[in-house]
């Protein structure tokens, strides 16, 4: 949710140029919207557990995709954007246990 929030704001903020902003926008209300569906295990309208851990890596990738286009374009404070929530992602992916908790 921080990171989506941060990518919906970040490129304003840093003013970026309008393809950085779109980019961030979707992005970044993507990963809100991934946050969303998996917070309550077992309700309609929910993610399975299973499907969260491989959106959540996809948006990871698809993030440090993004740095490596913003790089070749020259958009140099793009990348770094793009690259630093790739890598959190990532990082967040790798130490998230994917399975749900008895209540």
């Amino acid at each position: 949710m921080v990171a989506g929030t941060a990518l919906i704001a970040g490129p304003f903020l840093l003013g970026l140029d309008a393809a950085a902003i779109v980019t961030g926008v979707l992005v970044g209300t993507l990963a809100v919207a991934l946050g969303l569906a998996g917070t309550e295990p077992g309700a309609r309208g929910t993610l399975p557990l299973s499907a969260q851990a491989v959106y959540d890596r996809g948006l990871a990738l698809g993030l440090l995709l993004s740095a490596v286009i913003f790089a070749a374009a020259g958009q140099i404070e793009a990348m770094a954007l793009f690259a630093v929530a790739g890598i959190a992602a990532l990082v967040m992916t790798s130490v998230t246990r994917y399975s749900s908790r008895a209540t």
